[in-house]
This record gives C-alpha cells, structure tokens and sequence, in this order.
C-alpha cells in the first residue's frame, strides 16, 4: 500500500468515524491539517501532516499485520506446502474530549484484511490452531462509541463490537495461538472474530476490585445472546501478585436447532476465568523483570444444541526467560473439551485434547516472531483425524 492509498483510506475512516461532520466542515478540517507548504511537499511530508493534524483532534492510527504460516507434521499427502495466512488491522482510536468535546469518552474504528495465501487447514480440528483462522475478507471489523460516567464507575458502550474484548477474555493467554486460549468455545455463536456484530454494553465498576460486566449482541443468524459476568480483582502477599476472577453467564435467545430435531427456545451455558501473577525476580529494576502467570477456563453449554459441552483449559507464561531478553516469553498451556453425547451431534471420540506451547522473541519495538507448537489430540472427535503435530511461527508487526 502506498502513501497515496493509505491517505486515502485514513480519510475514509475518518469520515466513518464522524458522520456528523457536513461537507463545509470536513472541508475546513482539511484545510486546516495540510497548509499551503504541505501542498507542495513530498508524499511522507504530507502523510506526517495527515497524522498530525488527526493527532491534534483526537484521532490516531495504529497498524498490526500478523501473518502465520503451519506445518501439519503429520498431514496429508497434499499438504507438504503448508498453510499461509495473514491478518492486516488499521485501527482509528478516538479521544472523544478532543474531537466531540465530550468529557469522558471515546471510540474506535476499525478495519480488517484477511487473506488465506496459499494451502489449508487439514487436521479438522474443533479448537482451531491459528486464532487468525477464516476466510478471505476485507470488512469494518469494528466501530463503536464509549461513555465513562460517575469518575468511571459506569461505562457504556455501544456499536460493532468483538465481544472477546470485552467478556470471557484470558488476558494472560494473549500470545497463544489456539482459538481456546482466548475464550472458552463452549459460548455459542459468540460475536468475536472473524465476525463481531452489534451490540450495547454496561460496565460497572464500583469499587476498584469488583466490577459487574452486562452485554446484548446479535448473532450471526442465532437471536441475540445475553452476557453478564461478575469480576473481581486482588493482589496476594506483600509483593504485589495481581490475580483476577470471572464469572459468566449467557443465554441465546432464539428459535436453536436441537441434534435429535426440532428446535428449542434459547440455550444457555457458563463460564469462568482465573488468572494470577506469580513469582517475581527483577533483572535490571521495574524495566525489565522476570514474571510468571498462570490461569484457568472452565466452561459449560447443552448438549441437545451445542457441539461443545465442557472446556477446561489452562497454562503458564514467564516473561523475561533470560536477563538480555527482557521483552521476551515462554507459554505453555493445555485445553480440553468434551463433544455433544446426542447421537445427531455425530461424533465418534468423546473430546478433543491440545497442548501448546510457545516462545516470543522480540525483535524490536514494532516486531516480534512467535514460534507455536501445538499437538491435537482426537482432533474434530472423528476417527479419521489423527492425532496431529503442528508448527506455526507467526511474524507480528506493529506501528
């Protein structure tokens, strides 16, 4: 992309992001951002300009291309190229003070490329292996408008919104790979990736440990599905050793295929998520330390609807291995699910089994290289899916 492209979709998404602003208005915005020297200046000079000027009113621009490429170490025949994939962000922060006058507030434009390059997945896994998994799209991935309230005891929050950011989320799993370190899949028709939807949600927060999380969002042709989760947060010991819990419970509201036929009025499920920071040993001072975290999902759903009836999953990371590599990290984990029971449901092994592992090594301040390991075991609950060994080292750029 271009510097010319790229001004170009920069000035679409600010359009999105404000689609109050009239003609006239949009106008004098960018007289205002570019003068009369940046008119005849180079296109780097101009995009400088452009992010200023978007900087000054509130709006900045963040950029992450991820891209990921498998090795089924015991595949089929066919798939001795590998699979190759990336996922391309740009993303529009708003500072709602700066650019509504609005105290207090803030919002988000968002957009995604994704492009499947070159083989495919074989393995038939039910937990997927690459969290950046999906089919080829370009899409406004998301866009939403937030409001804090009472000194930030209350936010509210409302638009296209990826769900995972907000409930059933694994803060300490963020660099693991497989799609169950992230959420529990026990969460029917859960709006995150690679399809949010609209939704409206509540956050209350009134003390500095405990918060209440409430949320409605349509579903990809399943009703709507209801979220509220309970957290509550603490430090244990002397040294402080962060850990958190939540609680959830969703219910979605629709006309729901049951496998032995006929339909049901809705399904429901829980879920929860531990997490907590470990052992601490300092290697050059609070810059760069050597940590360990820890955490634990468990999930439930029915099985007359959900293919997925019971997740456990849980892992650890230690940030900083090595005194040089401060920014670095190793993450180990497992996650377990146990398959619908309904003969309709067709599956032949009772669950699916995974274990991962991974190290990160930051290569600097906008790159990092993360090579994944994963072995599947009863992978789809199918017997003509064996057991599979993949490699993925992904490639994460970001600016």
């Amino acid at each position: 992309m271009g510097p010319t492209d790229l001004r170009a979709v920069l000035l679409e998404v600010v359009l999105l992001a404000v689609p109050h602003l009239g003609f006239s208005q949009a106008t004098e915005f960018l007289s205002s951002t570019f003068s009369a020297k940046d008119a005849n200046s180079d296109p780097i000079s101009l995009s400088r300009a452009l992010f200023h000027g978007l900087n000054e009113r509130g709006f900045s621009c963040q950029g992450l291309l991820v891209y990921d490429w498998s090795e089924e170490l015991q595949g089929a025949p066919d798939s001795e190229g590998g699979f190759g994939r990336y996922s391309f962000d740009l993303s529009m922060p708003v500072d709602g003070r700066k650019a509504f006058g609005l105290e207090g507030s803030s919002g988000l434009v968002r957009l995604k490329h994704h492009m499947r390059q070159f083989g495919d997945a074989d393995d038939g896994a039910a937990q997927v292996f690459s969290n950046i998994d999906a089919r080829s799209r370009t899409t406004l991935y998301e866009m939403w408008f937030e409001q804090r309230l009472f000194s930030n005891k209350l936010r509210l929050k409302g638009g296209k919104i990826d769900a995972n950011t907000e409930f059933a989320a694994v803060q300490t799993a963020g660099d693991f790979l497989n799609s169950s370190m992230g959420y529990s899949p026990t969460i029917m028709a859960f709006p995150t990736y690679p399809e949010p939807k609209l939704g409206i949600t509540a956050f209350l927060r009134p003390t500095t440990n405990n918060g209440l999380s409430l949320g409605a969002f349509q579903t990809a042709g399943m009703g709507t599905l209801t979220i509220i989760e309970p957290a509550r947060n603490w430090n244990l010991g002397r040294a402080e050793h962060p850990g958190r819990v939540t609680v959830g419970y969703w219910r979605l509201n629709g006309r729901v295929e049951q496998f032995e036929g006929g339909t049901a009025d809705g399904t429901e499920g829980v879920y929860a998520v531990v997490e907590q920071s470990g052992w601490r040993y300092p290697w050059i001072g609070p810059e760069g330390q050597r940590k360990l975290a820890t955490f634990l999902q468990v999930g439930y759903a029915e099985g007359q609807v959900s293919p997925i009836t019971r997740h456990i999953g849980g892992g650890a990371v230690l940030q900083a291995p090595f005194g040089k590599r401060s920014q670095d990290a190793i993450g180990v984990a497992a996650t377990a699910v146990r398959f619908s029971s309904s003969p309709g449901a067709g599956f032949e092994w009772d669950g699916e089994l995974v274990f991962e592992g991974y190290y990160k090594a930051t290569l600097g301040k906008h790159v990092a290289l993360v090579q994944d390991f994963q072995f599947l075991h009863h992978p789809g609950g199918l017997r003509a899916n064996r057991d599979c060994p993949v490699v993925t080292p992904r490639l994460v750029f970001s600016f």
